[in-house]
């Protein structure tokens, strides 16, 4: 693998951020100079080097690609995340922008003399959208540049939709990754000259040479999809928001039914923010919970659906309405098991059961792992000790769906998860075929509220989220808290809530419609414990094929981080023994944290540069990890 930067020397003084060309082992390839000093000054290192220095090929452009406010993120981005200059610059120049254009010249950017007004909201509400419009076309009025992030691409896609109706097509810029290479640096080159438009996005554009950004709208804030997740740098978009309206000033919408409790408390300690309430144009649906322990002990049997639900949803498909069913598991069922000797089929490269699928599309029963795809048809016979008593266990998606059929033959049965929609025009086919249709029963997962918006619906139901309740994660109630108010938010007449448990406390709150109360609620704990908002959080992740390995190199990763972060801050830093990832074993890996609690917020920085120092490069280091298992 190639490092991420070179030294060269030149002829003739380059100022940083011109484009240069470099040979690097035979191959010409574009550069951007980070920085330049006379060679005088880097002879004693140059003398120590393992490398002789190469001159610099020719300079493509001596105009820096770059501003002073990108090179102040960058700089913010490399230290805040933990990640190379080079990888933060592959996203601020990326390859659209000057794939084809080696010997362009670039024109000059202009430079905005200050930072306009700094205007911090927060919205809450599942009608804060009915507000973008508005503030949009204002802002563009103004000459000024609009920022939209959008969870996921057919997010933005329905944002586009809202905004055409206050803005002329040519004033919308859409820059996501299913666009063409040849439009996304159409868009880069137009916002990077000043043009005043909106540019809606999930995530790419935050990258973007902005000129005069005047408004910056954070859609679902609360959302996992705003999280990379899976690539360096591991940032929030709420983050690289916040730091470009700290750049830029101008206005910073942060809008989420509910919002993030970090948006909730970030404007609450900003004098100039403000928590704007949108009210919903729909009356507040009847809520119920329903004990299911109850409906067991009355049938004498397991049921999924209660009798209170089975009622609502036959009223409401005599009524010609629709109803929404969630169930936050994939496939039929979580688990196969051997009723003689009690085996469960598991993954053999991850340290889960496979999950049972009984749907059309996989073309007979089959057994998949979710984590690493593994698949094998649905055994006959238990593995250990041959008994054909093999029965699926457990909630999944699909069972309801089966359920729902048996009792409701009549009723359009709508499936929704990422196993039947799995590309972006497949989830517009579902979202266009759930809007369609007048009358139906969807059951679905998480997806139905993010990718495939399901219209409001006349009854909204929990089928079971117990498993989500126990999960040992301190933002696991700010994640329930949000899915099931997404949920209540589309019920027109009856909201449903069933439980093989007690009444959790967080539906008290959820059927007050009280976000404030859970918020004040939460952020006391997290103030108690130094969770975010009130410490930052670095999740430090160790992985090797063999347990005994993985396990070794994270207690010698502990002792040396350990023993030098108590050194420089023993008062402002907390740093736990390694632990077992919730899924130990993935994709043939064993898994195991450190978890990194920085407790004063003017010690981060220095902590941080003693994680990038210590920390080997083959660790994973995630910066505000979305979870701690």
């Amino acid at each position: 693998m190639l490092p991420d930067t070179f030294t060269y020397f030149s002829s003739e003084f380059i100022a940083r951020g011109a484009v240069v060309e470099i040979e690097v082992r035979q191959r010409k390839l574009l550069g951007m100079v980070l920085s330049a000093a006379p060679v005088k000054d880097a002879k004693q290192h140059l003398r120590t080097a393992s490398f002789i220095l190469k001159k610099v090929g020719k300079i493509v452009s001596d105009i820096p690609i770059l501003n002073s406010r990108d090179w102040a993120m960058l700089e913010w981005i490399s230290g805040y995340y933990l990640t190379t200059p080079a990888t933060v610059l592959r996203m601020l120049v990326p390859s659209f922008a000057v794939r084809g254009n080696a010997t362009t010249t670039w024109e000059r950017r202009e430079e905005a003399s200050e930072p306009q007004p700094a205007k911090f909201m927060v919205f809450a509400g599942a009608l804060a959208e009915k507000r973008y419009p508005q503030l949009v076309a204002e802002a563009v009025s103004r000459t000024n540049q609009v920022l939209i992030i959008a969870p996921e691409i057919s997010r933005a896609a329905e944002l586009l939709d809202q905004l055409s109706l206050a803005l002329p097509r040519e004033k919308l810029l859409v820059a996501t990754s299913a666009e063409p290479a040849a439009r996304l640096r159409q868009h880069w080159r137009s916002i990077r000259r000043g043009a005043p438009a909106a540019l809606i996005g999930s995530r790419l554009p935050l990258f973007f040479p902005f000129v005069n950004l005047g408004l910056i709208i954070i859609d679902d804030d609360g959302a996992p999809a705003h999280k990379s997740w899976d690539q360096e740098p591991r940032y929030h978009a709420r983050e690289i928001a916040l730091k470009l309206h700290e750049l830029y000033g101008g206005a910073l919408c942060l809008s989420g039914n509910p919002p993030s409790l970090a948006a909730y408390q970030a404007a609450k300690t900003d004098e100039k923010a403000a928590i704007v309430e949108v009210p919903q144009e729909t009356l507040t649906p009847v809520s119920l919970f329903v004990e299911m322990d109850k409906e067991i002990k009355e049938s004498g049997n397991f049921v999924t659906i209660s009798q209170v639900l089975k009622d609502k949803l036959r009223s409401t498909m005599m009524d010609r309405g629709r109803a929404f069913l969630f169930v936050n598991r994939k496939g039929f069922a979580p688990f196969v098991l051997c009723q003689d000797c009690g085996y469960v089929f598991r993954c053999d490269q991850c340290s889960v059961p496979l999950v049972y699928h009984a749907q059309e599309s996989f073309m007979h029963p089959t057994l998949l792992c979710h984590h690493c795809s593994a698949k094998n048809p649905a055994p006959d016979v238990c593995r250990q000790c041959g008994s054909h008593r093999l029965k699926p266990y457990g909630i999944g998606v699909e069972r309801v769906a089966k359920e729902i059929k048996k009792l409701f033959p009549g009723a359009p049965v709508i499936t929704i998860s990422a196993d039947e929609a799995k590309r972006p025009a497949d989830i517009k086919k579902l979202s266009d075929r759930l809007t369609s249709i007048e009358s139906y029963i969807a059951v679905g997962t998480e997806m139905a509220l993010s990718g495939a918006r399901l219209p409001p619906v006349e009854l909204a139901a929990i089928i079971s989220v117990d498993t989500a309740l126990a999960l040992p994660d301190y933002a696991q109630n700010e994640r329930l808290f949000r899915i099931l108010s997404l949920i209540r938010a589309i019920a027109l007449k009856h909201f449903i809530f069933q439980s093989y448990a007690k009444e959790p406390e967080i539906l008290r709150d959820l059927f007050h419609g009280s976000f404030e109360h859970f918020a004040e609620k939460e952020l006391k704990e997290r103030r108690k414990f130094s969770y975010p908002p009130f410490g930052e959080l670095v999740k430090l992740t160790i992985q090797s094929p063999a347990r005994e390995a993985a396990l070794k190199s994270a207690k010698e990763l502990h002792r040396s981080v350990t023993f030098m972060a108590t050194r420089l801050a023993a008062d402002s830093v907390e740093i736990s023994p390694p632990y077992p990832a919730y899924v130990e074993k993935k994709k043939g890996q064993f898994i195991f944290h450190i978890l990194v609690k920085i407790l004063k917020p003017e010690k981060s920085m220095e902590i941080k540069e003693l994680l990038n120092q210590y920390v080997p490069g083959d660790i994973r280091i995630d910066v505000g990890p979305m979870t701690l298992l």
